[in-house]
């Protein structure tokens, strides 16, 4: 990607060459980083209007500058990795199921822990939830009755900002929950409103009814809660942007259903992780000339419905769409570790 070209001076007042923008000079590392040669990236920037003299010369500095030399070391490692990811995604691809997620019914803690937790692999879990009193409980009436006068953290106007889920601390606000309720059952699909995992709700003495009408699946751990255990509610149409989260994460459905897009760890060096944890690709309609890169990556998808449990491994990219109105509690407190450096 070029910088804009009004970032470029091709010549000053007096007819000689201006200098180079930092833009370009950026855009040069990164494309020489990439393996584009000196003469493409020389006609490239003559092409936008900037002297081919100058342009020669800049690429040769920053060709022999120490921090470019550092940087290309750098690369290599990455190359390396890069690498690897490709071969263990290759041979993970020659098996049957593959392309697919697997649902299994009880599963006990030990065929768990070897065939999906530790091997970093996700499962649909059904069965596991049909205990849970929440499942015939939980719905409109019964919140606004049970807890519809407590306050709640939602995050709100997403629909304006296209990176809402980064810039989070600016859409919070406060509202009642009967309110919220009624917002989100009378309001029709949207992505606008979003009552989500970084909300403190079970934290909140006045949702304890609530906490109390969840029951704990085989692999977590009831004793370990705190901060642990998170609840999401919004309307059909909210959307969580591609991301990794930074530990294993059991998503369990109470109402309505989500379209959960999986790719795996493997497929990193494709996905433009700019910022964080979340990727710059749009998975339900990607840019590829933006990311071209995504175009060899192989998402996997699951409508989890309600009853169903997905477990997503630590370090697998996710986006969540709701396609009705969703209830979802979430758990990382499971009895296996689930504490990652980063």
């Amino acid at each position: 990607m070029r910088p804009e070209p009004a970032a470029a001076g091709a010549t000053g007042s007096a007819g000689a060459a201006a200098p180079l923008a930092d833009d370009w000079r950026r855009w040069i590392a990164e494309n020489k980083l990439a393996g584009v040669g000196d003469e493409a990236l020389v006609a490239a920037m003559a092409g936008e209007g900037i002297d081919a003299g100058l342009a020669a010369a800049e690429v040769a500095a920053i060709a022999a500058h120490p921090c470019f030399e550092a940087s290309e070391r750098l690369a290599r490692r990455l190359a390396k990795l890069g690498s690897l990811l490709e071969i263990r995604h290759s041979l993970a691809a020659l098996a049957p199921d593959a392309g697919s997620v697997e649902r299994r019914g009880g599963l006990s803690r030990t065929e768990f822990l070897e065939r999906y937790y530790a091997a970093n692999r996700p499962v649909v879990l059904t069965g596991a939830m049909d205990d849970w009193p929440a499942l015939a409980r939980w719905g409109p009436e019964y919140f606004k009755a049970t807890c519809g006068e407590a306050r709640v953290e939602i995050m709100s106007g997403r629909t304006r900002d296209p990176r809402y889920e980064i810039n989070c601390t600016d859409h919070k606000r406060e509202i009642r929950f009967a309110d919220y309720v009624d917002r989100v059952t009378a309001g029709g699909e949207s992505n606008d409103d979003y009552l989500v995992a970084n909300n403190g709700f079970f934290a909140r003495p006045e949702m304890r009814p609530l906490f109390a009408d969840i029951r704990f699946p085989e692999p977590l751990d009831p004793e370990r809660t705190d901060g642990r255990v998170h609840f999401w509610f919004g309307p059909a149409g909210t959307v969580t942007p591609l991301h990794h989260d930074l530990m294993n994460v059991l998503m369990a459905q109470v109402r309505g259903r989500k379209r959960v897009t999986l790719i795996s760890p493997d497929q990193t060096h494709r996905l433009y992780n700019e910022i964080g944890v979340f990727s710059e690709v749009d998975p339900e309609d990607p840019d590829y000339e933006r990311h071209p890169l995504f175009r060899e990556v192989e998402p996997l998808r699951v409508d989890l419905a309600p009853g169903e449990a997905l477990f997503l491994p630590v370090g697998w990219w996710h986006h969540v769409r709701a396609l009705d109105v969703s209830v979802t509690v979430t758990f990382t407190n499971f009895v296996h570790p689930n504490d990652f450096a980063w």
